[in-house]
């Protein structure tokens, strides 16, 4: 290992730099946020937090056996160990990547480390319970071990792979072959030694010998729990995960890899086999519930790194060599200076070519950007297709500007400049699409501001059934803590009275969870107490408490009112719906529900309950008055849309009613709550009917 460290001396300085800032910047977006990439973030953490207690954790195939393994005893000491414990892997990977390219003679060397280190996504998750920089970490090693032919170090890291990402078992063929090549039989043995010894004791933990086999291959029957992916999921958005620098250079640099045997076989293959892999376990395989996250396809990173390495030499090759003048050729005899005339033809015409694929390169990445690349990909993964980004052209575009500019400058200046600028925008780019708030998000930000009402409030000392790693986090409550329980059916129906569920629209009702929230809604032992939902209307939370009966229905309401210190206008509006729906108090309701919009005037959901308790009195004009007042600060509101709909039926005004159920249509096409789906298929019919009514009166 002590190799790994040993930098060449003129690369020392921008090496020491690059690690320094990178270090910086990474810690710093760390503790500066306590926003994580997603939500397996925190899951992770608190399974393996629970690892000590329960030994399943560490076989389990979700978390990751390495991971557990590695952060166990760390992770006791507090989340902060992760960032710390990543950021020195991301140190590792990057001297490693250093290594391999000093060893393959690439110039600027040390620029792999950033390459690297530096692609929007390999930054992104570089401090976080993830899985992925583990596989990078152990990929760059294993290239690292294969150039200083340190076979036995080579074989044990492709043997730990399946135990970061048990899909690059792909690759142990290839560590395989290598070692055969090397005449390093008894190594290959090691190569399969870690999975076989995972199955072995996972079989044992799970009591079923064929464990491994039920959690993957035997999983290829049953459906895949996230859904599957187009088929172009990955290559359509490549270009976000990687980066424009690294993207211009490397469709320039795969001419240089294709050129050498070892590129080839070792940089090439993995990289294309990994791509094709991973876009068929998200687009059709059903083997390890693979998600098709964008994140999932990182570990083939350092190859791409190594891809725009190469296409940086080969415009650095172009752009400081430049043509020699045949008339300036020293005397020769007549056979010498036919033969110094060809060698300068030939070096003209090489010259002459590398511009021409440095031309051709740089402008179909540039195309491929503009013309793929330009829509905004929101939470790293969807792609918005009426809503455009073009930082990645303009990008593109401001650093093809600058190497235009170089081409002028003399050598001696390009070794510094040239470098300097690739480093810059590469930098750049990632630290401003990656700030430190680029993980937040409307649905994070309101169960935040929800935990802090459970944790002051006498709903931190109730059993509590809930199920999104968020508000673990959040909280900072132990999701294995006793008064803990899961979002499901079985164990809501078990529940004692007092309890609490909280129903949210992101996992109560997939994944884990079972429950939806008419379930809820239709039991005469569970109270809804409060609704919070985010601006954009596209994810909502809901507390419920268990009660013996209709009669503890008002006062489990107004201990909450009480707690919230009648402040929370979605309390007076849950109390109005339970008057309204369940108790058939329609003055209560309306009291209810005007309060609601009295603590805030914009609170639309209170004109809601407003025009809902007029159609129950069939007062169809006031309905519409206070449903139009809601929609003027909810223009998109579902619900309330429908219920305008609903009177304007009732009122005989078909046509105004076509146009409201239509454009509450359109918003749920946009939506994937099953429940409003459900409420709005009733009316579907009665369109049509109406539609077709309305044709006949015109015929």
């Amino acid at each position: 290992m002590k190799q790994l460290f040993n930098i060449y001396k003129k690369d020392k300085k921008p090496i020491y730099y690059i690690t320094i800032f990178f270090v910086f910047v990474n810690l710093f977006w760390s503790f500066y946020s306590n926003n994580t990439w997603d939500d397996d973030c925190p899951a992770r953490f608190q399974n393996t937090l629970h690892a000590i207690e329960d030994a399943e954790q560490f076989v389990s195939l979700w978390n990751r056996p390495l991971f557990v393994l590695i952060f166990v005893l760390p992770v006791q000491f507090g989340a902060w160990t992760i960032p710390i414990i990543q950021t020195f892997f991301s140190i590792i990977s990057g001297l490693s990547l250093y290594q391999v390219a000093k060893s393959q003679k690439f110039r600027f060397a040390y620029l792999a480390f950033p390459l690297l280190a530096f692609q929007p996504f390999v930054f992104g998750v570089s401090r976080y319970a993830m899985t992925e920089p583990l596989a990078v970490t152990l990929i760059c090693l294993s290239l690292f071990f294969q150039n200083k032919k340190k076979w036995t170090a080579f074989a044990i890291c492709g043997s730990l792979l399946p135990l970061a990402r048990l899909e690059l078992v792909i690759f142990l063929p290839l560590y395989a072959i290598a070692l055969i090549q090397a005449k390093k039989y008894l190594s290959i043995l090691i190569l399969g030694t870690p999975t076989l010894l995972w199955a072995i004791a996972g079989g044992i933990l799970n009591h079923d010998i064929f464990w491994i086999f039920e959690e993957t291959i035997g999983k290829e029957k049953k459906e895949n729990r996230y859904g599957h992916q187009e088929w172009h999921t990955y290559s359509s958005r490549y270009a976000y995960i990687i980066g424009p620098v690294v993207f211009l250079f490397s469709l320039l640099g795969a001419y240089k890899i294709w050129k050498s045997k070892f590129l080839r076989i070792y940089i090439l293959l993995p990289f294309v086999l990994g791509f094709i892999v991973y876009t068929l376990f998200s687009w059709k395989l059903n083997m390890g519930n693979a998600a098709g996250f964008l994140r999932n396809i990182i570990p083939i990173s350092p190859f791409i790194a190594l891809f725009s390495l190469a296409g940086i030499n080969t415009w650095f090759v172009f752009a400081s060599k430049k043509n020699k003048n045949l008339r300036n050729f020293p005397k020769l005899k007549k056979k010498e200076s036919l033969i110094w005339t060809k060698k300068v033809k030939d070096f003209n015409l090489k010259v002459r070519n590398n511009k021409i694929l440095c031309v051709v390169s740089f402008s179909l990445s540039v195309f491929l950007l503009y013309v793929f690349f330009t829509n905004k990909l929101e939470m790293h993964h969807k792609k918005l297709v009426e809503t455009y980004d073009f930082s990645l052209f303009y990008t593109a575009i401001l650093l093809l500007t600058s190497l235009i500019i170089f081409l002028f400058l003399k050598r001696k200046l390009l070794n510094y400049l040239f470098p300097s600028c690739i480093f810059l925008f590469l930098s750049s780019y990632t630290l401003i699409t990656e700030h430190p708030l680029a993980n937040s998000n409307e649905e994070r930000q309101l169960i935040s501001k929800y935990a802090e009402l459970y944790n002051s409030s006498y709903l931190n000392n109730k059993s509590t059934h809930v199920n999104h790693p968020w508000f673990f986090w959040s909280t900072g409550i132990n999701r294995y803590d006793s008064q803990i329980r899961a979002m499901k059916k079985e164990s809501l129906h078990e529940a004692k009275v007092g309890a609490i569920a909280l129903f949210e629209t992101r996992y109560s009702n997939r994944l884990n969870g079972n429950v939806n929230k008419t379930y809820l809604n239709d039991s005469e032992y569970w109270v809804e107490l409060a609704r919070h939902s985010t601006p954009s209307e596209n994810f909502l939370i809901s507390t419920y408490e268990k009660v013996n009966g209709f009669e503890n229905y008002e006062k489990s309401h107004f201990k909450f009112i009480e707690a919230t210190n009648e402040s929370d206008p979605t309390a007076f509006y849950c109390l109005g719906n339970t008057y309204l729906t369940k108790l058939n108090n329609l003055e209560k309701a309306y009291n209810a529900f005007a309060k609601s919009i009295h603590i805030d005037s914009t609170y639309s959901e209170g004109f809601l309950g407003l025009g809902k308790t007029m159609i129950q009195t069939k007062n169809f004009k006031n309905a519409i008055v206070f449903i139009n007042k809601g929609l003027e600060t909810s223009p998109k509101n579902f619900n309330l849309l429908l219920q305008k709909g609903i009177a304007q039926i009732n009122l005989q005004h078909f046509d105004s009613a076509i146009k409201t159920l239509e454009k509450a249509n359109k918003i749920k096409k946009s939506n994937s709550s099953s429940s409003k789906n459900k409420e709005l298929d009733k009316f579907n019919e009665i369109l049509k009917n109406y539609k077709k009514l309305k044709s006949r009166e015109i015929k």
